[in-house]
């Protein structure tokens, strides 16, 4: 999905964006995210002195794992999107970083990387399939949301087991 930098600065009216791109190859080394389908993304790109704002919105079903129990999570992103591009010839100087520009001296803007960045950022660290998740038992592995095991999960730590009956009585 390219952008043509010289056809938006010319025109001086704001370009709509509408269409979807396939997420399989983004997440294909993924093993705890999947794509339900692709991704739809709606922008708008807008021109004005030398800078180019892309915004919008994207959208997307995803199959995530539980970072605790890992049972699948089907899960629908709207992400907002927001990209500002600053057009510069080879001999100007790098924008601030402050500005929060992207420099582009080419002719076309491909958009693909910079959507796929904000799902990937978007996605959650930890995903859970409800807050109060039990997860996996460490010992027997059995879902703990589903079940109740009897497997002794007290660690203690050999250097303080003997602290273990301190309080006990004789």
């Amino acid at each position: 999905m390219l952008l043509h930098v010289q056809e938006l600065l010319s025109r001086h009216k704001p370009t709509e964006l509408r269409g979807t791109l396939e997420l399989d190859e983004l997440f294909r080394d993924y093993r705890d995210v999947s794509p339900l389908g692709p991704m739809e993304y709606e922008l708008t790109a807008q021109a004005s002195n030398k800078r180019i704002a892309v915004t919008g919105k994207l959208t997307c079903k995803l199959r995530l794992l539980c970072s605790r129990c890992l049972a699948p999570i089907d899960e629908l992103f709207v992400i907002p999107f927001e990209e500002t591009f600053q057009v510069m010839k080879e001999s100007d100087p790098e924008p601030d970083e402050e500005d929060e520009v992207v420099p582009v001296t080419g002719e076309r803007i491909d958009l693909r990387p910079f959507l796929e960045e904000e799902l990937v950022v978007q996605l959650p660290l930890a995903p859970l399939c409800k807050e109060d998740c039990k997860g996996l038992c460490p010992e027997c592995g059995t879902n703990r949301n589903e079940q109740a095991c009897a497997c002794k999960t007290d660690r203690i730590d050999p250097r303080l087991e003997a602290l273990q009956n301190w309080f006990k009585p004789e």
